[in-house]
């Protein structure tokens, strides 16, 4: 009889669970579009900047890592190419390729920040051209988003250059800017000048100073959003469920039960306080059975490299296991399974249901 009551309450507990997790699908959903085909970063590596950038008391150089880094790390996971380049020197440190979180950030930590400064010029317009002729074989909208300080000492200036570039793309091609620019106080003709030249060259260009970027969060996101993607709600109508055929009676042995699924905060696979007590009652279940099987499946949100969420899934597969077994749960009644990202069970493209993918199911046959 107590047996029987532990199943009942705890089937009540998932018809909630799952309710609840219905309700917040339901409605409306996040639609994610992103604002061109192709991201090309197009990075300054001359000697100014290894000048101090006075707002974040750093060096150009880093804080432009700084910027690559935390726009990765920001930006959701967009269906797009991503293609990363320094000029003065040109160098292409990541080919225009599907955006891959974990490529780009290796490429950029590839980008030196420390060198000569002597003899290391800036041709922006220059390498600009080059890097126009590896733009040439791309399909669809192209968005060039150039972190400089706005000097150019050498070749062609990179005004002619950019409106050259609009000529022969036409509406496809967009620049936007990073702005590490810093007035001279002179009546010399200063960085600021010089960006502010370049990003009036055309109405689509959007440009955020890198203190901005770095240091105040909605400037930050304002602008990622305005360069890189929108956002757009769309109604969802829940599809209507057949009425369920049923239940055929199944023999003791046979019964299957599935338990609550366990949520994880991102990128963790430590199990939440509020989780502590569902695990209790399920190793009490498990427990009470002869010979019990449990399956325990770990699963990720699409967010990061596959290789990676694999990986995180069976951690967060194996932190359930090993609670289980502090319940007194034998080990070997215990099998885990790492799915990463390849078994979501809610929509990714909703924070919403990327939020529900960082789970933990587990069924006791």
């Amino acid at each position: 009889m107590l047996k029987s009551m532990k199943r009942t309450f705890l089937l009540l507990f998932l018809a909630v669970a799952l309710l609840g997790a219905q309700q917040a699908l339901a409605g409306t959903r996040t639609i994610i579009e992103p604002k061109a085909d192709n991201f090309v970063l197009h990075v300054d590596n001359s000697g100014s900047m290894m000048f101090d950038y006075k707002e974040l008391d750093q060096k150009k150089s880093k804080v432009a890592r700084d910027i690559l880094l935390t726009l990765n790390q920001e930006l959701p996971q967009l269906d797009v190419n991503f293609g990363l380049y320094t000029y003065g020197p040109f160098k292409e440190f990541l080919s225009i390729s599907p955006y891959d979180k974990g490529a780009f950030e290796n490429a950029v930590e590839e980008i030196p920040t420390d060198f000569e400064i002597f003899g290391r010029r800036t041709p922006l317009g220059g390498d600009l051209l080059k890097l126009s002729d590896d733009l040439a074989e791309l399909q669809g909208d192209i968005a060039v988003v150039i972190i400089s300080d706005g000097e150019s000492n050498v070749g062609p200036r990179p005004v002619p250059v950019m409106e050259k570039m609009y000529q022969e793309y036409g509406d496809r091609l967009c620049f936007h800017f990073i702005s590490l620019a810093q007035s001279s106080g002179t009546t010399v003709r200063d960085e600021t000048a010089a960006m502010e030249e370049m990003a009036a060259v055309n109405p689509c260009t959007h440009t955020i100073d890198a203190g901005a970027f770095m240091q105040k969060d909605f400037a930050r996101s304002d602008f990622i959003r305005k360069v890189f993607y929108t956002e757009r709600q769309v109604s969802v109508t829940p599809p209507v469920e057949p009425a369920p055929e049923p239940a055929l009676p199944i023999e003791p042995e046979e019964e299957v039960i599935v338990f609550s699924n366990i949520q994880f905060e991102f990128d963790k696979s430590v199990i939440r306080p509020q989780y502590a007590e569902i695990l209790r009652e399920a190793a009490r279940q498990i427990q009470d059975r002869t010979d019990p099987h449990v399956v325990v499946e770990g699963h990720t949100c699409n967010i990061g490299p596959a290789d990676y969420n694999m990986g995180l899934s069976q951690r967060r597969a194996d932190s359930v296991a090993d609670f289980l077994v502090e319940q007194g749960v034998d080990q070997d009644a215990i099998e885990t399974e790492a799915y990463g990202l390849t078994r979501p069970a809610f929509d990714n493209d909703t924070r919403e249901g990327r939020v529900l993918n960082r789970r933990v199911e587990m069924r006791l046959e």
